[in-house]
């Protein structure tokens, strides 16, 4: 019975995935050839939809390369979730300008990323120390705290990248501006100043942090059934 469960959760799983993919080719296309056609469109516009679309797409191929190639394998829950996060942040998000007619997108994506984040670190340490009887797999409070650090560090990344994109291709990705909160803005929109400015990189990171911080909390008291899971996993494999 449960293995006829697990069948058809990976069934439904795989019907996603490849929903995914073929929504993200078709919305890529259909995206660049509309902004093409717009009189008013800069090539940074262009450039960053398409960087867009490269990275989703990058997102949802790198899984099975890795398994293919390095016989790394990366669970199909995982490798959906963030899919589906890549999704609904840079095409629902970008492409149809989500963040744009949403205010509260941005803040919501965040918050769930730092729990998506924190649990692929909780993925990455549990690879790294295959057995149970590994010292760090065994210590709950340790477990605990990577994971918070983990989620919290990697959006930190995230801030970096879209500052430094933000630099260099003229977006709005840290919302920075006053009369849009679109990733895409014209020269009209007028920025915010002093402490304004930071409002939403702060934002995003105290986000990621209670995100992750919920995560952590999961994993300490719900530590004994993970640790029965990973074991599960290692004697499959």
């Amino acid at each position: 019975m449960k293995n006829k469960k697990q069948r058809t959760l990976h069934d439904s799983l795989k019907r996603i995935y490849t929903v995914l993919f073929v929504l993200t080719i078709g919305f890529g296309a259909g995206n660049i050839v509309y902004l093409w056609h717009q009189p008013d469109v800069t090539a940074n516009a262009l450039f960053f939809c398409a960087i867009q679309y490269v990275v989703i797409l990058a997102i949802l191929t790198i899984p099975v390369l890795l398994r293919k190639r390095f016989m790394i394998h990366i669970p199909l829950l995982i490798t959906v979730v963030c899919a589906l996060f890549g999704f609904v942040t840079m095409i629902m998000g970008d492409g149809l300008n989500f963040y744009g007619r949403f205010s509260w997108w941005d803040s919501v994506l965040h918050l769930f990323s730092g729990s998506v984040l924190a649990f692929v670190g909780l993925w990455i340490i549990s690879i790294m120390f295959e057995s149970s009887s590994q010292v760090v797999l065994r210590n709950k409070a340790f477990l605990a705290f990577y994971v918070l650090l983990f989620g919290l560090s990697c959006g930190a990344v995230w801030e970096v990248c879209e500052y430094a994109y933000d630099a260099i291709a003229g977006t709005n990705t840290q919302q920075f501006m006053a009369t849009t909160t679109a990733s895409i803005v014209s020269a009209e929109d007028v920025p915010l100043c002093g402490h304004e400015a930071l409002r939403d990189t702060m934002g995003d990171m105290i986000l990621n942090l209670v995100g992750s911080l919920l995560v952590a909390i999961f994993v300490f008291l719900r530590y004994d059934k993970l640790m029965d899971m990973h074991q599960s996993a290692i004697e499959e494999e």
